[in-house]
């Protein structure tokens, strides 16, 4: 055996390298078998790092073969092969030119990159099949996948995807539209924790071309959204206008539903709890790693993002559906298609179904709490916060999330635009203790910076193309409450028409603060709820804590508080509180 068969066998690049008389040599076709047959993904590297026009010209034809790059990717290593080709921009439609030249280099690269990110995904898919069977929930993959990333050999898959990841001209956001609209949640979670920021960017659909023009400042969670918002108005204009069709379509659009539902939560998710989960995910290999098993590690962090396990029991849709977007073939199609997110829907014909729904009864029935009949507008809506802190309404709002969350259909209780209609119906009727309730229930769930109500306030706003934010919608309520106000000015303070008017802006101003609270503090809020130290003290029995507690994340916040905002010793869990301890 020769030194260089030798150094090949062995991959031995310096060894290699030395066995070359110069620059020049021509490597026979023999010895570029013998490479390739020793997966010798070293020494290949080194031969076509070297330049030479004949070696590396025969070797790139033979590595190319009219083949797909990954079958020779699976041939070499996956990893290994894998950066080789992307590194070299190896590609089967490679043109040789007679003369040494090639056109290789201005081929691009995300002709091939998203076929590569299918491929790396179908394994992962497989296992998770054999592990955990068809039917899984959104918990039980979050906690899956980083375990099995970890597993000697799989780790290369989370290199891969990486290094895909990194490439701009790949184009990862138009795979992770795909994944996130066909219920690919597996895919999804992979691009996730590897690519967050391409994923979760504000301008996502900046890299689209198909949605540049339109919907360049939108992220995907803003589309999803809109998706969400045609799917449930679809849903109610049958069930309202053509009952006779229900029977018909209620499934697919059910189905339709439940996976931007859940693709929606994953997202969520990864805007709370991302950086630290793609954190724990690029530390796995590190052999100092703590014994702690990997799912307990990712149910921490979940935990402390403020994501029990059992608020992501909804299950995971694994059969696709065909995507409108598969099916864009004309510009006046797309129009049409985009014109439709933005349809407006009455607001009376959703107030029967959100009223009426099981969530809007736990509500209800929440809100009877003898706690919260001690409270009153004429209170500050921060001792409202507080006594939602307690501990036994924080437990009556877990125990009714976790009810709803087993309903047969738990895309409806997670869906963004019901619960945005649900506290847009709260805030027009003035319930401010079922707006707060809300608020606290779903603060997970809800993001109060984000337009998801646009259906309600359109024809009041009056912008189709820029939806309000709740906090805007507010805003704009109080102008006109101090427009009518301004118009009354001479009339008498008695005046029935007056007292309405005060009332009314004394329910919107105080809407239009707990939005603010909520927008600034829910994630400390929500973590402290959470945290080791609210369990201390709901064990001790000592609420005034909390209260101080949730005072200073509100100070921390830029809230100004008075005595008497943090002042409860008048109310009667404090007195009974304290006549307990007295005893």
């Amino acid at each position: 055996m020769s030194k260089k068969e030798a150094a090949v066998e062995e991959d031995d690049v310096e060894s290699f390298l030395a066995s070359l008389d110069s620059e020049c040599e021509y490597c026979p076709p023999q010895l570029v078998q013998k490479l390739l047959e020793s997966r010798a993904i070293g020494c290949i590297t080194a031969l076509l790092d070297r330049k030479v026009a004949h070696n590396q010209l025969d070797l790139r034809r033979r590595l190319a073969n009219g083949q797909r790059p990954m079958c020779y990717a699976a041939k070499l290593g996956f990893h290994q092969g894998l950066q080789l080709f992307l590194r070299h921009r190896i590609h089967p439609r490679d043109n040789f030119l007679p003369d040494g030249s090639d056109s290789y280099s201005n081929i691009p690269k995300d002709e091939y990159g998203g076929e590569v990110i299918d491929l790396a995904f179908e394994a992962s898919c497989e296992e998770r099949k054999k592990k955990l069977g068809e039917e899984i929930t959104l918990s039980q993959l979050i906690l899956w996948l980083p375990e099995w990333i970890s597993e000697p050999g799989n780790f290369a898959w989370w290199h891969t995807v990486k290094l895909l990841g990194g490439i701009s001209s790949i184009n990862i956001e138009s795979k992770a539209l795909e994944y996130a609209v066909n219920g690919q949640a597996t895919q999804l979670l992979w691009l996730l924790l590897v690519v967050p920021d391409r994923v979760l960017s504000p301008t996502f659909f900046r890299a689209i071309p198909m949605f540049k023009d339109r919907l360049e400042l939108f992220s995907l969670r803003d589309f999803l959204t809109a998706q969400l918002t045609v799917v449930t108005a679809d849903s109610l204009s049958i069930r309202h206008h053509d009952p006779s069709q229900m029977s018909n379509k209620s499934s697919s659009l059910e189905l339709k539903r439940s996976i931007l539902a859940t693709s929606l939560r994953l997202l969520e998710v990864f805007h709370r709890a991302g950086p630290q989960l793609s954190f724990l995910v690029a530390t796995l290999e590190k052999e100092h790693l703590s014994n702690t098993p990997i799912a307990q590690q990712v149910k921490t962090v979940l935990e402390g993002a403020g994501f029990p396990l059992t608020s992501l029991d909804c299950p995971i849709i694994s059969r696709p559906y065909h995507s409108e977007i598969k099916d864009y073939g004309s510009a006046s199609h797309k129009e049409a298609y985009l014109e439709l997110v933005f349809l407006i829907r009455p607001v009376h014909v959703c107030r029967s179904e959100v009223l009426g729904s099981r969530f809007s009864r736990a509500i209800g029935k929440l809100c009877h709490h003898p706690y919260l009949k001690e409270w009153s507008p004429q209170n500050s809506v921060f001792k409202l916060l507080f006594i939602f802190c307690l501990p036994d309404l924080v437990e009556k709002m877990q125990c009714m999330l976790q009810l709803q969350l087993k309903h047969r259909n738990p895309a409806k209780v997670i869906c963004p635009t019901y619960l945005a209609e649900l506290c847009f119906i709260y805030m027009t009727e003035g319930r401010i203790v079922e707006f707060t309730a809300a608020l606290m229930a779903v603060q997970i769930l809800l993001r109060l910076d984000h337009p998801l109500i646009p259906q309600m306030s359109f024809h009041i706003v009056g912008n189709k193309k820029s939806p309000p934010t709740v906090y805007e919608y507010l805003l704009h309520q109080l102008k006109k409450v101090l427009d009518e106000e301004i118009s009354l000015t001479g009339k008498s303070e008695d005046s029935v028409t007056v007292q309405l008017v005060k009332e009314k802006q004394s329910v919107i101003s105080s809407a239009l603060l707990l939005t603010k609270i909520f927008e600034r503090s829910a994630q400390h809020i929500n973590w402290y709820l959470h945290s080791a130290r609210y369990e201390v003290i709901q064990e001790r029995g000592d609420l005034k804590l909390i209260v101080d507690d949730v005072a200073s994340f509100l100070e921390d916040s830029g809230f100004l508080l008075t005595s008497q905002d943090i002042c409860v010793n008048h109310m009667e869990w404090r007195r009974k509180q304290l006549e307990c301890r007295r005893q």
